[in-house]
């Protein structure tokens, strides 16, 4: 009751008149929710308390009311004796109605009070009309409530028959204002004033009834929000008072005002008069009408609804169907307009969704998309998307853009794209997307563009073999004359033959020998770490981009500069993040687990595929096999054969052979076997591993040695001659003498010579390993180097050099390695704790020329050999372990540290 002194004091005026013996009509209006209702109440209670009879009754708001409804119940409340002879509603007449009331009247005043007049049936409202034009004076008070506008702007107001009464007023009853509105704040929270009240009357206009029920709803909330003297104000919960009061209002406020409201609700912050009338389906004098009920209701402020809650109310009205049209609707009108694309887009998902759309269910488009307009608009609101970073709205646009779409060129672009997109989240799908433009293919009909983005595509997902027929069905149809962008530009720095004569045949086409350089990068000449690095941190984490980026890192996994790879790992890894985009996360994550192995490092490398592995879960894919294989790897090199074991026993994907998956699987399996002493078995997987790699132009030894992993298997079957060529043929390769393929070959050569030969041989292999940093494979090389001086009689050197390679072992955690070189000690965690040694931190200290004599000395090397070996004095060297002895704290050769490094020119 805020601001409603002035009405109160004129209805209180005609119960006066009433009270004195004069007949009155008094007319109370106001939009849905103002309080017509409330005054009408307050008077009753008034005029019952003066001892009036009260005749009530009340339509049931929004709905069609039946014949005589409204009398009915004016003639049940009469006292039964009163009421006319004939008194069933249909035969009363007005003038025997009009002769009950006066006759109740000489008893007492009468107040008939009826509200929601609009809804008043014809019938009724005749009597009610009668009654006031009674010549006869009579204490009758007939109190009216009337909701404004509801009948629409041509319907004469069911209130005009009374106009000419001589005792006629009208009330109008509005919304607060903002005073008013922090008044009622104030009143409801009970204590002072209420900093949230400008809040409560933007969201509801002043309308006390959606005031009190917001009030009500979040009294609590904002009593402690108060308290803590907090900002903000009360906001609407779902399905609470607020909104059920909302719906209230919109119901009562007619059928124009809840067409205009749903059109507003669905067009948005892009509602205009022309939209919304188009939209809803109105004139453009009914729109206005309906929009000035709107407004006097609180609900809409000029063409804008005043909250989302509102709007989700409105919304919540229409059947699915219905709702479903009314988005295809406005995203036409929108379009028509030139509004930009992801606006109309948007309009476009809403009419599409499963929980509304009969679109969606039919597997047909609607009538508003045949002309194909739809599907355009789609498509470049999923490029504005990309633009924006928003991968999750892009891909919702492809998808209705391909549901759209009729069968043909058009659906199998967006099948392309759609791929390509949803690697971010969902790897397995993104292989799937690629059904249909596989079909198209083995009929002929793909054109190249599709043809060659196929073919980037498949090759991002490491699908050699179905990327090979696609990129020759698209030099095919490049050499018959079509045209059109190169999928593969930009993703090569250059464009070499990345398959060299002498390793094997090489795949069928140009195209796939250079585009086998995104999978494994060939490191062309002049291009070195710092050139890679800068590549990378000039190339931003994209759709676009990712291909080269993993490419990059590759690249500098591949050329043994792992530590730097592991740096951009983690910080792409970051970037991605495994809850925004999963997809890339398992991607970088392969690398990094990749990196981590090829450092010696298999429990990390382990840890790094299962986090990859848990990003994706069952949305893997093909890169879930090639995870699986790190970790196959990882257990092998710790000795947890078991655990290897029941990662070699998951389900394999069909199309796994097909990809370059299976190489990393084959090997991880071939040295799992030779780990568990079956050397055939072994041997079997490593010639497997060889002969796809030849096939697919992929045959590396910087990459994939498998030469030097079935000689390693040859050795345990004997066949010494058949190891011998093998390791020869890899020597002969390009990448056969880089430092990890020359160190595995020096190890096995090494295991065929003389043993007068074998400690020369395993050494220059140590350099080698020690410069791709591969500390697991380098304590296997100091192993061998052990065994092998302990046959020519050097014991103390070989225990020196065992001692440092156990040590090494057990920093990797190669447990197999640890029994070999300690076969009494099968506790790792009780030699580990013997310690490797004094700590290095004093190795900080010395000189270059102490730091190397020093690591000489640790690796079990004589004086007179490093004297040999660095070219100086035998006195020079006993001088300096001198000095490095006292600077170090130790006082025999036995305590040097264990990691000091020995880069000896």
């Amino acid at each position: 009751m805020f601001e409603r002194e002035t009405q109160w004091d004129r209805l209180q005026e005609a119960w006066q008149g009433c009270a004195d013996g004069r007949t009155a009509v008094v007319l109370v209006e106001g939009a849905a929710g103002c309080g017509t209702t409330q005054l009408l109440r307050r008077l009753t209670r008034h005029a019952a308390e003066g001892g009036a009879h009260i005749l009530h009754a009340q339509t049931a708001s929004g709905s069609p009311q039946p014949p005589h409804g409204v009398l009915r119940r004016l003639l049940h409340a009469l006292p039964a004796e009163l009421r006319p002879p004939h008194s069933a509603p249909g035969r009363c007449t007005p003038e025997e109605f009009a002769a009950a009331v006066r006759t109740l009247a000489a008893r007492a005043p009468v107040v008939v009070c009826v509200d929601d007049l609009q809804d008043c049936d014809p019938p009724s409202l005749e009597h009610l009309v009668q009654l006031s034009r009674s010549p006869h004076r009579a204490p009758v008070l007939l109190a009216l409530g009337q909701v404004l506008g509801v009948r629409g702007p041509h319907a004469p107001a069911p209130g005009a028959p009374f106009l000419h009464h001589e005792e006629f007023r009208r009330i109008r009853v509005g919304r607060l204002s903002p005073r008013g509105t922090a008044l009622a704040a104030t009143s409801a929270a009970g204590t002072g004033p209420v900093p949230a009240a400008l809040r409560l009357y933007e969201l509801t206009g002043g309308n006390p009834l959606l005031c009190k029920a917001l009030l009500d709803e979040t009294a609590e909330t904002a009593e402690g929000a108060t308290a803590r003297g907090e900002g903000g104000g009360p906001g609407p919960a779902p399905d609470g008072p607020f909104l059920q009061a909302a719906a209230a209002c919109l119901r009562r406020s007619g059928p124009a005002a809840g067409r205009l409201a749903q059109a507003l609700a669905v067009l948005g912050p892009d509602a205009s008069a022309d939209r919304a009338a188009r939209t809803a389906g109105l004139t453009p004098r009914t729109t206005a009408h309906a929009r000035d009920v709107l407004d006097a209701a609180g609900l809409a402020t000029r063409w804008h609804l005043r909250h989302p809650a509102v709007a989700a109310a409105v919304l919540a009205a229409p059947a699915p169907h219905a709702l479903s049209a009314l988005y295809a609707r406005a995203a036409h009108i929108l379009h028509a307009d030139g509004a930009p694309a992801t606006t109309t887009a948007r309009r476009l998902l809403l009419a599409h969704t499963p929980a509304h759309s009969t679109a969606s269910s039919t597997g047909r488009p609607g009538a508003a998309e045949a002309d194909g307009w739809a599907v355009a608009v789609l498509v470049e609101a999923a490029r504005q998307a990309l633009v924006e970073d928003d991968s999750a709205a892009a891909v919702d646009c492809l998808r209705l853009a391909r549901h759209l779409s009729p069968p043909g060129p058009g659906r199998c672009t967006l099948d392309l794209r759609l791929a390509e997109l949803v690697r971010r989240t969902d790897p397995a799908r993104a292989e799937q997307q690629l059904t249909a433009p596989l079909e198209t293919l083995a009929r002929g009909e793909l054109g190249y563009r599709d043809a060659a983005l196929l073919g980037r595509t498949l090759l991002a997902q490491g699908r050699i073999e179905q990327a090979g027929a696609a990129l020759e069905h698209a030099e095919r149809r490049r050499a018959a004359g079509e045209r059109g962008e190169d999928p593969l530009r930009g993703l090569l720095p250059l464009a070499p033959a990345c398959a060299d004569p002498r390793s094997g045949p090489a795949p069928g086409t140009g195209p796939l020998r250079a585009a086998t350089a995104l999978l494994w990068p060939p490191a062309p000449a002049g291009r070195d770490e710092t050139a890679v690095e800068r590549a990378l941190k000039d190339t931003p984490l994209t759709h676009r981009t990712l291909d080269l980026v993993l490419r990059e890192i590759r690249t500098l996994v591949h050329a043994d500069h792992n530590d730097r790879a592991l740096v951009w790992c983690q910080k792409l890894q970051a970037e991605a993040d495994r809850e925004r985009a999963p997809g890339w996360f398992a991607a970088l994550g392969l690398l990094h687990a990749q990196a981590l192995l090829r450092l010696g490092d298999p429990r990390g490398a382990r840890r790094a595929a299962a986090t990859a592995t848990e990003a994706v879960e069952d949305r893997g894919g093909l890169v879930l096999s090639a995870l699986a294989a790190v970790e196959i790897a990882a257990y092998t090199a710790t000795g947890e054969y078991d655990a290897a074991a029941r990662h070699l026993e998951l389900p394999l994907p069909d199309a796994l052979f097909d990809s370059v998956h299976a190489l990393d699987l084959l090997r991880a399996r071939g040295h799992y076997y030779l780990a568990t002493h079956h050397p055939t078995a072994a041997l079997a997987e490593f010639l497997d591993a060889g002969r796809l790699a030849r096939r697919w132009g992929l045959d590396h030894p910087r990459h994939l040695p498998w030469r030097t992993d079935a000689a390693g298997a040859l050795l345990h079957l004997g066949e010494r001659e058949r190891a011998a060529r093998l390791i020869a043929e890899q020597g002969d390769l390009p990448t056969g003498r880089d430092p990890r393929p020359q160190g595995a070959a020096l190890r096995l050569r090494a295991a065929l010579a003389p043993l007068a030969e074998r400690p020369g041989l395993l050494t220059r292999a140590l350099e080698e390993l020690r410069r791709c940093g591969d500390r697991l494979e380098h304590a296997h090389a100091l192993a061998d180097l052990a065994d092998a001086l302990q046959l020519a009689d050097e014991g103390n050197r070989a225990g020196i050099l065992a001692r440092r390679a156990w040590h090494l072992a057990a920093d990797c955690g190669a447990r197999a390695l640890c029994e070999r070189l300690r076969p009494g000690r099968t506790d790792l965690r009780t030699a580990a704790a013997a310690g490797p040694g004094p700590s290095p931190a004093g190795a900080g200290r010395l000189t270059e020329p102490e730091q190397r004599v020093a690591a000489l000395a640790a690796f079990g090397y004589t004086n007179r050999e490093i004297s040999a070996k660095l070219y100086v004095t035998t006195s020079t060297i006993e001088q300096h372990l001198t000095k490095i002895y006292r600077k170090l704290g130790i006082s025999r050769r036995s305590q040097l540290p264990l990691d000091l490094e020995y880069d000896v020119p």
